[in-house]
């Protein structure tokens, strides 16, 4: 039970009694109309019933405080991230801190949970996503004055596995820009979604920004991105703030739009997106990679996914185009993004980009 240090006291100005508490820094006023000691003594209940309340908030379980936490992040961000910081939280949190209550937790049972899933063989990409759930679960608790320590010095154990990438060797390209067809019942027919394959790989956008792009977003040579579809085919702002962005585009890169366009007339499909599916209705992103995976062992092309046809084009225009360009072209940002903050497009920047792109590209078709 806390302890009280005050007493109520009667306000002949209000006729009520009246206390003030704190409580971790929070203040707060009961009153009561009842006159003598009887409205004294409910006020100072509701006084006391208040300050206990505040001290079984903070001494929470991590299970009823993970469950809180994932139930904020439902409603204040996209399902994807729900259920990957959902997942995390079962597989690697809650089975060593369920029962502990969350105050008493330490930054090294935290770094257990890491170094559980290290030697489980997760890769470093895996356990730094344990470590960004714990840390954005602590936040969230600091929000809340559930904690007053955010913890900072997690590692991720050294030998971490890395995944390797794979990209498009210079024979897979030219494949990937010289088929356009592959078998559809038996039957070599035109692939669907072959000129967006290609503009990944021309742009290095992300494949659920491909989905979320319309006709209208295109003005002359510049496309800007506004949204992005997920794997659960939601509209999303975008993975973050570079995400949406305003690029120009190679010419090759225009004139898969433009093969996309008349692609989509001689179908019959009159649609807003530039990449739909085959009713014209907003394009799914499990589907683009489905038939990817079809026409890439069809034309024995490497096995690679299409967030690595990203990949590919970085790999390709890192050697031509300056890092702070390409960065802005593709949405990426730095750990300390002094480039983003402090730094301004000069006009001509992204033509300068577009026309290099352009000449890596087709020395590579060639």
């Amino acid at each position: 039970m806390p302890t009280r240090k005050n007493e109520a006291r009667w306000i002949e100005a209000r006729e009520r009694w009246q206390i003030n508490v704190q409580q971790d820094g929070e203040r707060r006023t009961f009153t009561s109309k009842t006159p003598g000691k009887k409205g004294k003594a409910e006020a100072e209940r509701k006084a006391d019933a208040w300050m206990e309340n505040r001290i079984s908030v903070r001494d929470i379980r991590y299970e009823q405080f993970y469950t809180e936490f994932l139930e904020e992040v439902k409603n204040t961000t996209g399902t994807a991230n729900y259920k990957k910081h959902e997942q995390i939280g079962r597989l690697w949190l809650l089975p060593r801190l369920r029962r502990k209550r969350l105050r008493q937790i330490t930054e090294q049972d935290y770094q257990n949970c890491i170094n559980a899933a290290f030697r489980k063989g997760l890769s470093k990409k895996s356990c730094c996503n344990v470590r960004a759930s714990i840390t954005a679960s602590c936040r969230y608790a600091k929000k809340r004055r559930l904690l007053e320590h955010i913890p900072d010095m997690l590692t991720i154990p050294h030998g971490a596995p890395i995944k390797e990438k794979a990209i498009l060797q210079p024979n897979d390209l030219k494949k990937l820009f010289s088929i356009d067809t592959m078998t559809v019942r038996q039957k070599n027919a035109p692939a669907f979604y072959i000129h967006a394959w290609r503009f990944i790989v021309l742009t290095g956008f992300r494949r659920g920004e491909c989905c979320g792009l319309q006709w209208d977003d295109l003005h002359g040579d510049v496309l800007t991105i506004r949204r992005s579809i997920n794997s659960l085919k939601e509209v999303t702002y975008g993975k973050n703030d570079n995400a949406r962005r305003a690029v120009v585009l190679p010419a090759l890169a225009l004139n898969e739009l433009r093969e996309q366009r008349q692609m989509l007339l001689r179908r019959g499909i009159l649609s807003p997106w530039i990449f739909p599916d085959r009713w014209g209705e907003q394009g799914d992103p499990n589907l683009i990679y489905k038939q990817w995976v079809r026409y890439r062992a069809e034309h024995d092309i490497s096995p690679c996914t299409l967030h690595e046809l990203r990949h590919t084009m970085i790999s390709i225009a890192k050697a031509d185009v300056p890092e702070e360009l390409l960065k802005r072209a593709i949405g990426h940002s730095k750990s300390m993004d002094t480039f983003g903050v402090y730094g301004h497009e000069v006009e001509g920047e992204g033509k300068r980009v577009a026309g290099i792109l352009d000449r890596v590209f087709s020395s590579l078709l060639a």
